[in-house]
């Protein structure tokens, strides 16, 4: 799943639970794990998260969702933390991926990594189906953040 849809739910989470960061966290750590199960991209079995291809999605994916990120906070109002939280919960499992290409090392725990691997159904030809996801994730959170933010 992109980190952008990730982020995106986190925001909606945050929203719906705006006065409730400890919850919004736990509940987004919940979100990843549930849309990681859904079948979504990803790389074919044994291609190279140091493949061009991947480098490629993951530089805009990261792109996009940092600036997600930045715009829903802005717009978050009151719910500022808790969406905050629910994005950081909903995104914390995928830190392996920029920390084994920046530092070498991945931080998460080898059982909580195994079981995040485990789960994965991904696919080469699924990119539309994360575009459609994303913009009902962008809608959902908008909306959200839009109702709750007075």
């Amino acid at each position: 799943m992109l980190v952008t849809n990730h982020v995106l739910a986190g925001a909606a989470i945050g929203a719906a639970l705006r006065k409730r960061p400890a919850a919004a966290f736990v509940v987004g750590v919940a979100s990843h794990l549930a849309m990681d199960a859904l079948p979504h991209w990803g790389l074919p079995p044994g291609e190279s998260m140091a493949g061009s291809r991947f480098l490629r999605v993951a530089r805009r994916d990261g792109t996009v969702g940092l600036t997600a990120l930045l715009a829903l906070t802005a717009g978050a109002g009151t719910g500022r933390r808790a969406v905050l939280a629910g994005m950081a919960g909903a995104t914390l499992l995928d830190v392996d991926k920029p920390a084994r290409h920046f530092f070498g090392r991945n931080p998460v725990p080898a059982r909580v990594q195994g079981f995040h691997d485990r789960i994965q159904r991904e696919s080469p030809h699924r990119m539309p189906g994360e575009f459609l996801a994303g913009a009902a994730l962008l809608a959902v959170s908008a909306g959200l953040l839009r109702r709750f933010s007075h």
